[in-house]
């Protein structure tokens, strides 16, 4: 798979900088915060998932501009960079106002350089989660894929298969379609992915309620918002979205007072709040719905709420 900057024009384009990205992407919202926390202006680009609408990422079109089907891609004058810590990288050794989202302090470096890698999503989602907090949050969202693909026709999922690389994504995504929230009253293999992913989080919230604990200033290096601030805002946000926020964080009124410094930021409310789509806003409030109903997800909300009280 393509990394990094490549020396090769994919559009013609009079914009120096573009940004193809879905709204709900994650790697799609670091990218975005950086980008409008840096300044810069940008033509943005939406491109559907299957969970917002269809595989236009999988479109012909869209694959000469990445043949790996992935957002988001960042060009630089028709140029693109790949992956998203590439692009957020690239972004801040282009940025004439730095901001310090860089720590010039090698200790500082060191502790921005852990808790990055600490948010990342590597590989498989389902592996390595002990590792990273970022594998843990695909399984979290299976409940918000469900109400949202509700929306999503089975012709389009059906697409996928002749299209999409990633097969088994799209296979998923049919079983969603089919058994909808019904998918969580099986205790495999789904609602144990659930249960293990959230524990999983909640020992890395952990980590970061005592780092905060111990750091006592605005940001997790210290007083400058740097790129670790970026990578966990995607993470929280994430976790609020599909409703596991109240649950995790109540225990941790650090992390409380540090996504509310967050969320404030106007850089915050462009790369996250103000970019939204039809589809999203649905799946949120069916999700709501549904804990508020009694429902297979509602039963395994209180099976996880009944756990973090027995411990």
């Amino acid at each position: 798979m393509l990394s990094g900057f490549q020396n090769n024009v994919v559009e013609e384009t009079s914009d120096e900088w573009v940004l193809y990205h879905n709204n709900f992407s994650l790697c799609s919202r670091k990218v975005r915060f950086c980008l409008e926390e840096l300044g810069f202006n940008f033509r943005s680009q939406h491109i559907d998932l299957i969970e917002t609408g269809k595989y236009e990422v999988a479109s012909s079109k869209y694959l000469k501009i990445n043949p790996g089907a992935t957002v988001p891609v960042l060009l630089h004058q028709g140029r693109p960079i790949y992956e998203s810590h590439e692009q957020i990288y690239y972004l801040i050794e282009q940025s004439l106002d730095k901001k310090n989202i860089l720590p010039s302090a090698s200790d500082e470096r060191l502790i921005m350089d852990y808790w990055v890698e600490k948010s990342s999503l590597v590989g498989n989602p389902l592996k390595n989660q002990d590792k990273y907090a970022g594998n843990c949050c695909g399984p979290l969202t299976f409940p918000l894929f469900v109400t949202m693909i509700k929306y999503v026709s089975i012709k389009e999922i059906f697409k996928g298969l002749k299209s999409h690389p990633m097969k088994e994504r799209v296979i998923i995504f049919f079983i969603f379609k089919i058994l909808g929230l019904k998918i969580f009253s099986f205790p495999f293999p789904f609602a144990k992915l659930l249960k293990s992913s959230f524990s999983n989080l909640n020992i890395h919230l952990c980590d970061l309620e005592n780092h905060l604990e111990d750091k006592k200033t605005p940001w997790i290096v210290g007083l400058d918002l740097t790129l670790a601030d970026i990578s966990w805002a995607a993470i929280l946000h994430r976790l609020h979205e599909c409703e596991w926020g109240n649950m995790l964080l109540s225990d941790k009124p650090n992390i409380k007072n540090y996504y509310s410094n967050l969320i404030v930021k106007d850089a915050f409310k462009k790369a996250f709040d103000s970019p939204t789509h039809p589809i999203l806003l649905k799946g949120i409030k069916d999700l709501k719905d549904a804990l508020n109903n009694k429902s297979p997800i509602t039963k395994l909300h209180n099976q996880i709420r009944n756990k973090i009280n027995e411990s």
